[in-house]
């Protein structure tokens, strides 16, 4: 009894056995069947991908969507920034892929965005030169947008000078040639002798009629305790750091008027010789000038004696540049925008040695995204990425073996899949 017994427990153990490894079989013949059944939709899959047409819409025909093949041309053309997004083709290394025409530009001028869009024929200058008045006003404004993103303003001193109103010269034929620069000079008065007052200096600016007028603009300033003060600083005062107070002058911030005498202003200027304050200003000087209550007088003119003195200057000219002193790209792209408006207002007289360029809203902001990205992440191109097939494609009469490559579609999705290029939009994160 007791035989028989392990004798059916070792029959049962070995039927469970047998039956395990039947199981095992059959999930190893069905593992088999799925990943021929995957092998099998794998390839179906490929070769739908290889028969994908790869397209990008390119606009509409009233309701008719308008699609063309894929092509980096038409990725990287100015048409997509129309759509509100600008795409960017990258190499695997983040860097964007450009003609040569771009890199060359970029290249040849330093980073220089105004000299970049000026080798590729455009200008960011939106102004009409001969409207004087317009221009001058326009350039004004484009300034002050940009001296205020750094802290500064049009009607504040920097480094005891003004910042601009001096007779603007930007890209001349001296050393400052390059950069925008401004004139400032100042009046050195002479003595009994015709000998310079060593340490004394009264700054200077030219005004509509080009002569050299006396700054001492009245300007507000708030105390320590939030009370505004109204002031004027004579050429020592800005030296030593001192002002002298006006109590008779009253400056609103909220309309940003002076009052004096019961009339509004929006600039006052004083005498600093008889303390008189009007809205203009009094003094001209040319080379060598007596001031007088009245207006000016040369050398040739009248002998004017004023409180009791004589008073007669030297002029002495300078030349200043004014240079970038920002750190953002909005910053920068103020910047820039002021300069082109400058150089192409005080350029109008030298188009002969000027290119014709064109001004194009939508052409600005394309390059100047492109330009954004390679500044920031680097460029290449076809001659240093894609060399091979640059060589190895045959150049048509009618278009470089570059255009041909930017056109070709069959390439540019092979490189898409292989990585060795990426999509991206630009974006304006500083």
């Amino acid at each position: 009894m007791g035989m028989s017994a392990s004798q059916a427990r070792l029959l049962s153990i070995t039927a469970r056995l047998s039956n395990n490894e039947l199981e095992q079989q059959s999930l190893a013949y069905s593992k088999q069947r799925l990943a021929e059944s995957s092998s099998q939709i794998n390839d179906t899959y490929l070769e739908a991908l290889s028969k994908t047409k790869y397209q990008v819409l390119t606009g509409y025909n009233n309701a008719q969507a308008n699609y063309a093949d894929l092509t980096y041309a038409q990725l990287m053309g100015v048409n997509s920034i129309a759509n509100g997004k600008q795409y960017l083709v990258k190499n695997k290394d983040g860097r964007v892929l450009v003609s040569e025409q771009i890199a060359k530009a970029f290249k040849d001028n330093n980073g220089d965005f105004n000299r970049m869009l000026r080798d590729l024929g455009y200008t960011q200058a939106n102004i009409d030169v001969s409207q004087i008045a317009a221009s001058k006003e326009a350039i004004h404004q484009a300034w002050d947008k940009y001296l205020v993103s750094v802290g500064k303003s049009l009607d504040n001193f920097v480094d005891g000078e003004h910042i601009f109103g001096f007779g603007y010269t930007p890209f001349g034929n001296t050393h400052f040639s390059g950069y925008p620069t401004y004139d400032t000079a100042y009046a050195i008065p002479l003595d009994e002798n015709d000998e310079r007052k060593e340490g004394v200096k009264v700054e200077l600016l030219k005004d509509d009629q080009g002569y050299y007028t006396e700054r001492l603009a009245i300007k507000n300033m708030l105390d320590n305790d939030g009370n505004t003060i109204v002031y004027y600083q004579t050429a020592d005062d800005q030296i030593n750091n001192e002002y002298h107070e006006l109590t008779n002058v009253i400056y609103n911030p909220e309309t940003k008027l002076y009052t004096y005498n019961e009339g509004e202003y929006a600039s006052l200027y004083i005498d600093q010789y008889d303390g008189s304050i009007s809205d203009n200003i009094k003094n001209r000087f040319s080379t060598d000038v007596y001031p007088g209550p009245e207006g000016y007088y040369g050398s040739e003119g009248l002998d004017e004696n004023r409180n009791g003195r004589n008073f007669k200057f030297e002029i002495e000219e300078q030349t200043k540049a004014l240079n970038y002193d920002g750190t953002t790209k909005s910053q920068r792209e103020l910047y820039d925008y002021a300069v082109a408006l400058s150089e192409a207002f005080y350029n109008r007289h030298n188009v002969s040695n000027q290119p014709e360029l064109k001004y194009d809203a939508q052409m600005v902001a394309y390059y100047r995204n492109i330009f954004n990205e390679m500044a920031t992440h680097g460029f290449t191109t076809l001659n240093e990425s894609f060399r091979d097939k640059l060589i190895t494609t045959r150049t048509d009469s009618d278009m470089t073996s570059e255009a041909k490559i930017f056109n070709d579609s069959d390439w540019f999705v092979r490189q898409l899949k292989a990585g060795n290029l990426t999509l991206a939009y630009y974006s304006i994160a500083e």
